[in-house]
Formats: structure tokens, sequence, C-alpha cells
């Protein structure tokens, strides 16, 4: 192969060397009485050079042309470039804390991109985020309008979400609602819009909107926030409908919840605490003691023993069918005595503080322990259990679970108990 490529170029250079043979050596120009002679080699060598001047000069005549585009174009990608720089400079500044040199990159920025015809959002929306770090409401504002009037229709609402934003940080909470309500409406896929509308109305405690807006903010959680928030949102719910409506409503509103959520036990608790916020204790009475039943949950029975306005001897008996299920329990014996007291039954009362003491000694059993022997007339005994339940106690001897804190400081005294 390299024997064949070898003989060609031999015949291609004899075939060239045979044609400049034959052209002549001498090239002669002829213009009237006057001509030019020179060798073949002076001509292509002058007709060379010429062309290479003949190029460089067309060259400069046409960037002589295009310099006014050239030269405004260099300005603009100059500017451009500033423009760039004080937008990370201003950002920069703005994350390190530096707000004031943040908002002067960032207003000059926004000025010159808005010289060069481009979209300035981005420059004014952080400049009115650094105003107010300042809490300079008036510049922030001014940065604020200069971007929703420099906005396109694509970044609208982009510079409303902003705006929102700084509302929600500020406190500023209905104004921040109405300018998420709208922008919900228009995106209600965008997670960031969902989130903070949900903490407008978690911080308005505007419970209603909150609890209708979770299944839009559930994508966007793990399992166990969304489940915390499930019930936050549906204990104010409840709180809610209890003050301001029939119970009616309040059982209305409570049907309505998820099956999961009415199995909880907080919510449960919470649900028999706005049936008495309600003035209906005697559907809570039913609630706590149908729940009792089946799971015999002590805090059930905490809650069931602090009722008011019960019928306290049917308490009692409840108490009496559910005490083999909790024998020598502390808790579940202070709670037999409080009913009992509160059903007059004090001989009762007083069987069971005593054992509840000697279990456990808290100052809430040793309270009680002092209201049953004053209403038994022993007042020198009350008196001992009153300065107990003001001792310092061992963490040890606390009872286990939380007792419910009741809405009156002091227990009812029998004489005022009335019994439905």
């Amino acid at each position: 192969m390299r024997i064949i490529l070898f003989l060609l170029i031999l015949c291609l250079c004899g075939l060239v060397g045979y044609a400049v043979n034959l052209i002549p050596l001498r090239v002669i120009f002829k213009a009237d009485t006057y001509y030019i002679e020179t060798s073949l080699i002076v001509w292509l060598l002058l007709s060379l050079v010429a062309s290479v001047a003949l190029y460089h000069i067309l060259k400069a005549l046409c960037w002589l042309w295009h310099s006014p585009q050239i030269f405004s174009r260099s300005s603009a990608v100059r500017r451009q470039h500033k423009a760039d720089r004080l937008l990370k400079s201003g950002m920069t500044a703005l994350l390190a804390g530096h707000y004031s040199r943040a908002e002067r990159d960032l207003d000059r920025g926004g000025k010159l991109a808005e010289s060069l015809g481009q979209n300035a959002v981005i420059y004014f929306e952080n400049a009115a985020i650094a105003a107010d770090r300042q809490n300079a409401k008036e510049r922030r504002d001014h940065y604020l309008l200069l971007a929703r009037q420099d906005a396109r229709h694509q970044h609208g609402s982009l510079t409303r979400l902003a705006e929102a934003e700084i509302h929600v940080q500020n406190g500023a909470y209905e104004q921040a609602a109405k300018l998420l309500e709208k922008l919900h409406q228009e995106e209600p896929r965008n997670s960031k819009i969902t989130a903070l509308l949900d903490e407008t109305y978690a911080k308005q405690q505007d419970w209603a909107k909150a609890w209708a807006l979770l299944p839009a903010l559930r994508p966007h959680l793990a399992e166990a926030e969304y489940s915390t928030r499930q019930k936050t949102y549906a204990k104010g719910l409840l709180h809610d409908t209890a003050t301001r409506e029939s119970v009616e409503a309040l059982e209305a509103a409570w049907k309505r919840l998820p099956a999961e959520v009415r199995r909880d036990k907080d919510m449960i608790l919470q649900y028999a605490g706005a049936l008495v916020e309600n003035d209906h204790p005697e559907e809570a009475e039913k609630l706590l003691a149908a729940e009792i039943r089946q799971t015999q949950d002590l805090e059930y029975i905490q809650a069931y023993s602090q009722l008011r306005r019960a019928n306290f001897r049917a308490q009692l008996e409840h108490m009496k069918q559910w005490e083999n299920k909790h024998t020598n329990d502390a808790i579940f014996l202070y709670a037999k005595a409080l009913i009992a007291y509160k059903a007059k039954e004090l001989d009762i009362a007083l069987a069971a503080i005593e054992e509840a003491v000697k279990r456990s000694q808290t100052g809430e059993a040793f309270a009680l322990y002092a209201q049953i022997l004053e209403a038994k007339n022993r007042p020198e005994a009350a008196l001992v259990a009153y300065r107990q339940s003001v001792a310092p106690l061992h963490p040890e001897q606390a009872l286990d679970g939380d007792l419910l804190p009741a809405p009156e400081a002091e227990a009812p005294k029998p004489d005022d108990v009335k019994t439905s």
C-alpha cells in the first residue's frame, strides 16, 4: 500500500513539473504603448501580497462600518456584567447580615438591569427584604412597588409572594393572608404558597381554614408532622365550635374528623372538654364512660373524675365496677376518692384517699385528703394534710401520668355540690 501511494506521488510531481515547464517563465502586461514584463515567480508573490493587503483593508472598512454597534454591544456587556456582580455582592451581603450594603448594591443593580431592558424583579425584591431588615418600611414599600411595576406576567406572582413572605415575617398576618389566598387560587399546587398560607392561618388561629388547607399541605409533609398538625388544627376547630356554635354543630364537627383522629386519646379528651365548654357535661360523661369501658385508660378515668355537674353517684357506681381492673392503683384511688367526695360519700372517699396516699404521696392527694377530713369535721387532721400538700416532694413520689388541671383552684365542698 505504501509503495502504491509513493508511486502516485511521483506521478503527480511529474505532471506538475511538466505543466510548469510548458508555462512561460515571464509574464507581460500590455497597456497601449506601455507594457510590464516580469517573471512568473515575482508576479505570483506580488499577487499574494496584494491579496493579503486587500483582505485586511476590506476587513478594516467593515469594522469601521460596524463600530457603533460593536461599541454599543461592548458597553451593554460591561453593564450586564456589572449588574450581575452587584446582584452577587448584594445577595452575599444580605445572607451575611450586611443589610445596608445589600440594599445599596441591589438597588444599583436593579437600575442597571432596567436600563438594559431586562427584568429587575429579583433585584428590587431582595432590596425590599434588606430594607425591611433595617425596619425601613417606606423604602421597603418603594422597592416592592418597583418590583411589582417591573414584573412581567410570568413573574407577577413571584413579586406578590415575596411581599406576602415579608408580611408573614413581620407578623402582619391579615395582609399576608389576602395576598396568599389569591396566589393559592392561581397556583394551588405551589408548595411554598401553601406552607406560608398554612403558617398564616395557624398564627391567626383560624382553625377552620387551616383544617381545610391540610389536604393541599399533606404531600409536602412527613407523616409524623402531618399527624401533629392534623391534631392541633382539629383541637382548635373543636374549641372554636364549642365556644361559638351549638352542641349539634360541635357533634357534627367531631363526626367530620377522620376516623384515625377520632380514635386518638388526646382528641377524645379534647372533644370531652369541648362538650363541657359547650355546657353539655352529660355528653362528655357518656363519651368518657364508653371509652373507659373499652380501654380502662387511667387518663380517661382522671378526666371522668374531674367532670362538673355530673351525676356523681352514678359515676361512683361506675368506679366500683372498674376498680377490680385497677387494684391498688394510686391514680384510680385518687379519682375514686374525688368522685365519692363530690357524691357526699365521705367514708368511701376517705378510705380511697388513704389508700392512695399510702401508695403515692402527692400534693394533689394530700389536698383532697385535707378537704375530706375537713368535711368530716376533723380540722386538726385536715391541717396536717394541708401542710403535707404544700410540702416539697421527691420526684419518685409523684403519681404516674398527668392529672388534668381542674378549672377551679379547689375541688367543691360537699355542701356546694349539686347532683344532677
